[in-house]
């Protein structure tokens, strides 16, 4: 009976299981390396992930949630009264930054590109997924394992979709990882972050004469005016890029469609900016005497921190130790970094610490599942000199030192798994933490606004041709 099994059993025989899986995960790296793809495009990684599922035993759903690209795997030992394990898989690829596995900018610069490390989160965490699911059965845990493939990620909305429609519901705690500058176990937020688009619409002219209602102006008169004003918001960040602006100098643009983004630490001071942003195009666009189309992109909370998981990982971590770097991969390393800091001295970090102060720079879309289940997050190193969203981190991505990183992470990822299955007291602990955090507040479920595009229709958005 698995109330007999030992802690140091349960290690052992987990860590056993995902041995047999670690060859087969750094093959799936370079094998969707191969393959980027655009946020809920990613048809091949999805078929990938999912294969790798089935290789094993374990039956997969694809679609899931209304997203055409998502997956789920849902794995029960017992009679289900244990506790419920979610493992979040990404593997969605950014616009522009393919690379060759080269330490040099080579390759064709308008292709996608794994530019955050995706090819390694998708293997990794599903790999995590299986070892957990085989371990939980083996060693007779009542429980399950839901494996959750969960596409658009890099544009806030692929998580916030599937949590919208209930694909979480019922889960007790959530785990994954992701690539950064160090090696350990978080709990401590990371930025909130909403963006929209903004399709700002005059008439045509001919370039030697002045459009009366200029669409391109009034954009451009638009983004200055909110900059200017987003002091009014202190620390707010804003983001923006032209997803269309015309063709040819020739011809004053009917249409220009503006992307833009704003972050924060603080949740509410992004919906305070957002709606500053969008108050402030609004009136500009009245002044210039343009029509504004508006729509919300994405809406992402920070990512709320939990110590009671983050323990366990940390714990699962100390036994597996940092990466294992040869020294062929540090001097590859080296030469990638310095193409890109040139000059300055190589830094990776090396060890192992629990990140539990400060705020992390980046957003992401799980940050909302973080205020209504317990998640506990596991990051590994690149190097400091290497810039994330980056040719040079889709060159580091597709090539074998880059691997050492999320291969400890997908083994932490297994043991954490089992340790919280066998242990519904620390979910318990979880669960209460939450309450303490979240001040016992009923926090509302996103509610992303442009779904029904992105889940019908999306290489129209990706072509910025989109309209409702």
């Amino acid at each position: 009976m698995a109330e007999h099994v030992t802690q140091d059993r349960l290690k052992a025989e987990t860590r056993r299981i995902w041995s047999t899986l670690a060859a087969e995960i750094e093959g799936l790296f370079a094998e969707m390396w191969k393959v980027p793809e655009l946020p809920a495009l990613e048809y091949k990684s999805q078929k990938i992930l999912c294969d790798f599922i089935e290789r094993h035993g374990f039956t997969v759903e694809r679609g899931v949630g209304g997203v055409p690209t998502s997956f789920l795997a849902r794995i029960t030992n017992g009679d289900g009264a244990g506790p419920k394990v979610g493992i979040l898989i990404e593997y969605d690829a950014l616009p522009s930054l393919y690379n060759d596995a080269v330490p040099y900018r080579q390759g064709n610069r308008r292709k996608p590109g794994h530019g955050c490390g995706h090819n390694h989160i998708g293997p990794a965490n599903t790999g995590a997924g299986i070892a957990a699911a085989k371990a939980m059965i083996e060693l007779g845990l009542a429980g399950e394992i839901a494996i959750v493939g969960c596409p658009a990620e890099e544009i806030g909305w692929g998580k916030l979709a599937l949590q919208a429609n209930g694909v979480f519901d019922g889960l007790d705690l959530v785990l994954t990882s992701h690539g950064d500058y160090q090696n350990g176990s978080l709990a401590r937020p990371c930025h909130a972050m909403a963006s929209g688009e903004f399709k700002f619409i005059g008439e045509s002219a001919h370039g030697g004469k002045t459009a009366t209602r200029n669409a391109l102006l009034a954009a451009e008169a638009a983004y200055a005016e909110f900059d200017r004003l987003r002091q009014d918001v202190p620390g707010l960040q804003l983001k923006h890029v032209y997803r269309f602006a015309g063709i040819t100098p020739g011809v004053t643009p009917e249409e220009v469609r503006l992307w833009s983004s704003v972050r924060h630490h603080d949740f509410d001071m992004v919906e305070v900016g957002y709606k500053l942003m969008l108050d402030t195009y609004s009136r500009i666009a009245a002044e210039q005497g343009v029509e504004l189309v508006a729509e919300q992109i994405a809406n992402c909370r920070g990512y709320l921190g939990n110590d009671t998981v983050g323990r366990v990982l940390d714990t699962c971590l100390r036994e597996i130790g940092p990466p294992r770097w040869t020294d062929e991969d540090i001097a590859w390393m080296e030469e990638l970094s310095a193409a890109c800091d040139p000059g300055k001295p190589f830094k990776l970090h090396r060890e192992l610490e629990y990140f539990d102060t400060g705020i992390d720079y980046y957003g992401q879309d799980d940050g909302d599942i973080s205020w209504h289940i317990p998640l506990g997050r596991v990051n590994w190193a690149y190097p400091d000199n290497v810039p994330i969203h980056h040719w040079a981190w889709t060159a580091l991505s597709g090539h074998s030192s880059s691997s050492p990183g999320p291969l400890m992470a997908s083994e932490a990822l297994a043991m954490g798994a089992i340790a919280l299955l066998s242990s519904p007291e620390t979910v318990a602990a979880a669960k209460a933490e939450l309450t303490t955090r979240t001040g016992g507040k009923k926090i509302p479920d996103p509610a992303p606004t442009i779904s029904d595009v992105l889940a019908t229709d999306p290489q129209s958005f990706w072509d910025a041709t989109w309209a409702r």
